[in-house]
């Protein structure tokens, strides 16, 4: 029993990186699929936000997923909840951002 508590769980940077990868996915998928359903629409009356403020907002907000979700395996079925809690998490920023 001389190995640290850390490493007795699992948890490492590559568990860490997959979680945040799958969070930020649903998260940026929650900001760009209602452009990609408009697609055929011109462009002039789409809002497309920009590449490095989505990446950066994305990347912050799934940390708070990470936080939760860094200690789970890295299978489908846990980085689909990852990635779900990532969409939830810009669904939320975007409805208080209406208030």
């Amino acid at each position: 029993m001389n190995q640290l508590p850390s490493n007795q769980l699992g948890e490492n940077w590559a568990r860490f990186l997959a979680h945040w990868i799958a969070s930020c996915f649903g998260y940026m998928l929650n900001r760009l699929l209602p452009l990609v359903l408009e697609w055929p629409a011109p462009a002039e009356h789409a809002i497309f936000p920009r590449w490095w403020v989505l990446l950066g907002s994305a990347g912050l907000a799934s940390l708070l997923t990470v936080v939760f979700n860094a200690n789970l395996p890295v299978t489908s079925r846990e980085l689909m909840k990852s990635a779900a809690m990532g969409f939830a998490i810009s669904a939320i920023i975007q409805m208080f951002r209406l208030l």
